[in-house]
C-alpha cells in the first residue's frame, strides 16, 4: 500500500510497530522502512501494512456520542484499544533562579546560554533530530553515546526514538511519544542531563503510558462501561465536581460542545501536567529515582565561597588588575559557557584549563554570529538592519563600551511568557534608530510591526505600572 502522513501519525505507527517493549515487535529495518515509506509516500513493507490501517483508522474517527458508540469502537478496533503508547514531558523549573543566582552578566550570560543548549540541542539530539546547524554535529554525537551509555538496555535506547516522536521542543520544555517501554528512561534521562550538565539546576520529567485510542478520545476507563461519557455529562453538568474539571455553562448546547473538544489529547497533557507538578513537589514516582531533594553543594564554615549563592569555591580568577573572583564548580561552567556564547571562541582559556576540570560545555554558537547568520539567510531583514549601508558591527566587550554610544545609558529589556508580548511591541514602536543617534548609531529604522492580540486585563495590570 502506498500512503504518505504526517509525522504525528508517523510516530504513533512507528510506536505500534515497535510494541510495548523493549525489544522491537518488528525488525529494525521494516521499521525504518516504513519511517521513510510513510515520510515519502512510497509503498509500505507489506508486514507493517497493518499498522497503517489502524493508524488511519485512528485518524478518521468521529467522536462517539454515546456510551454504547464507544464500546462499539473498542470491539471495532481492538489494536486501537489494547496497544499503548508512551508520552513524556519534562523541563528546567526555577529558570529564574538559576539564572539569576549571580550578578555578573557573563554568568547570567552562560547560565541561559547553557540551557539552550540542553534545550534545543541536547534533548532534541535524543530523538535523532538533525541539529540546525553542522557546528553541532561533534556535539550531537557524544549527547546520543551519552544517552546510550547511562540508559543501556536490553536495546539500544537510540533505535526506539526517531525524530518524528517530538510534538514540540522549545521554551525550556520537551514533549514527545515514545515506545511504551521506554516512557520512564526518557524522563530520567531529561532531569539527569540537567543536573549532570549544570550541577545546580531543577528539572522534572514525568512519563505516561496510554492508548492510541486515548489519544483521539482522552483517558478512558479499563472497564469502558464506567467511563464517565456524554450521557453522564448531560445530566450532571450543573454539578459542582463536573464543573470543577469541564468548567460552568449555562447551556446544555454550550456543554457538550465543550465535552467534545475536552475529550481529546488535551486531557492526556493535563494529566501529566499534574503528575509533573505532583513529582516536582517532591512526591515519589514509582519505579522511578526520587526527586524530593535537590541539588545541593556542601560547603564548610572555613572554606572559600563563590560570590552568588555561597557555594564552596574551587577556583579563583583574576578579571582585572587587583580583583579576584572565586568560582564555584557551578559558577565555573555558567563563566565557561558565558565566555563562548559571547565571542564563539571554542579553545578554553588559561584559568579554566588550571582547574582540571575535565566537563565541556560542547558546542555553543555565539549570538552575534547566530544573528549575522539570520541576516545573511534573510537579505531583506539585512538591508532594514543596516540601512542599505556597508557597516562593520563589532560586539561590544562591555556595558561601558556599549554606554559609550549612548552618553553613558543601558536598556535593558526582561522578557517574561505572561507579560513579554505586551511590554516588548509598545516598546518597538518608540525606537527609531539604533545606537542613540543617526550620527552615533545604524541608522533610522521602520518597523513593519503586526497586530497582536493581548488579553484586556493584561493591559488593566501593566497600567497599574508594577509586575510584582
Amino acid at each position: 500500500m502506498t500512503m504518505k502522513m504526517h509525522s504525528t501519525s508517523i510516530a504513533i505507527a512507528w510506536c505500534l510497530g515497535w510494541g510495548e517493549g523493549k525489544e522491537p515487535k518488528h525488525n529494525l529495518d521494516i521499521l525504518q522502512q516504513m519511517r521513510q515509506a510513510l515520510s515519502d509516500g512510497r509503498e509500505v513493507p507489506q508486514e507493517v501494512a497493518y499498522i497503517v490501517y489502524a493508524v488511519k483508522d485512528l485518524e478518521n474517527l468521529k467522536f462517539p456520542k454515546t456510551l454504547s458508540e464507544l464500546k462499539q469502537l473498542t470491539e471495532k478496533h481492538p489494536i486501537l484499544w489494547n496497544s499503548k503508547i508512551g508520552l513524556v514531558y519534562g523541563g528546567a523549573t526555577k529558570i529564574k533562579q538559576y539564572v539569576f543566582e549571580e550578578s555578573k552578566l557573563p554568568d547570567i550570560r552562560g547560565a541561559s546560554a547553557l540551557l539552550d543548549r540542553i534545550n534545543l540541542i541536547d534533548f532534541p539530539t535524543f530523538f535523532g533530530k538533525k541539529p540546525p546547524s553542522n557546528l553541532y554535529t561533534i556535539q550531537c554525537g557524544k549527547v546520543r553515546q551519552w544517552l546510550n551509555n547511562n540508559f543501556a538496555n536490553e536495546h539500544n535506547i537510540l533505535d526506539a526514538l526517531i525524530p518524528e516522536l517530538i510534538i514540540y521542543s522549545t521554551g525550556g520544555n520537551i514533549l514527545a511519544y515514545c515506545p511504551a517501554a521506554f516512557a520512564d528512561d526518557i524522563a530520567n534521562a531529561i532531569e539527569k542531563r540537567y543536573t549532570e550538565e549544570t550541577i545546580t539546576a531543577n528539572s522534572c520529567a514525568v512519563g505516561e503510558t496510554f492508548r492510541l485510542l486515548e489519544t483521539r478520545l482522552g483517558i478512558l476507563r479499563d472497564n469502558i462501561d464506567e467511563t464517565f461519557w456524554l450521557e453522564k455529562y448531560r445530566q450532571s453538568y450543573n454539578d459542582s465536581l463536573v464543573e470543577a474539571k469541564f468548567g460552568k455553562y449555562d447551556s446544555e448546547e454550550e456543554a457538550v460542545e465543550v465535552f467534545d473538544k475536552r475529550k481529546s489529547f488535551n486531557e492526556l497533557t493535563t494529566k501529566l501536567a499534574i503528575r509533573f507538578n505532583q513529582r516536582r513537589s517532591g512526591n515519589d514516582t514509582p519505579n522511578r529515582p526520587s526527586r524530593c531533594y535537590p541539588p545541593m553543594c556542601e560547603t564548610h564554615p572555613y572554606l572559600r565561597r563563590d560570590e552568588g549563592e555561597k557555594r564552596s569555591a574551587i577556583t579563583k580568577v583574576a578579571q582585572r588588575p587587583g580583583e579576584v573572583a572565586y568560582f564555584s564548580e557551578s559558577t565555573v561552567r555558567k563563566r565557561r559557557v558565558g565566555d563562548r556564547a559571547k565571542t564563539g571562541e571554542s579553545e578554553s582559556p588559561k584559568w579554566y584549563e588550571e582547574t582540571k576540570l575535565e566537563w565541556e560545555p560542547g558546542i555553543v554558537q555565539a549570538w552575534f554570529d547566530k544573528f549575522e547568520e539570520f541576516l545573511r539567510n534573510n537579505s531583506e531583514q539585512k538591508h532594514k538592519y543596516y540601512d542599505y549601508k556597508s557597516i562593520e558591527v563589532k560586539f561590544p566587550q562591555s556595558l561601558t563600551h556599549l554606554s559609550k554610544v549612548s552618553n553613558g545609558y543601558v536598556a535593558y529589556i526582561y522578557a517574561d511568557g505572561n507579560y513579554a508580548k505586551a511590554l516588548i511591541w509598545p516598546g518597538l514602536r518608540q525606537i527609531h534608530a539604533l545606537g542613540g543617534s543617526k550620527s552615533a548609531g545604524l541608522g533610522w529604522l521602520s518597523w513593519e510591526l503586526p497586530e497582536i492580540q493581548v488579553d484586556e486585563t493584561v493591559w488593566q495590570f501593566l497600567a497599574k505600572g508594577r509586575l510584582g
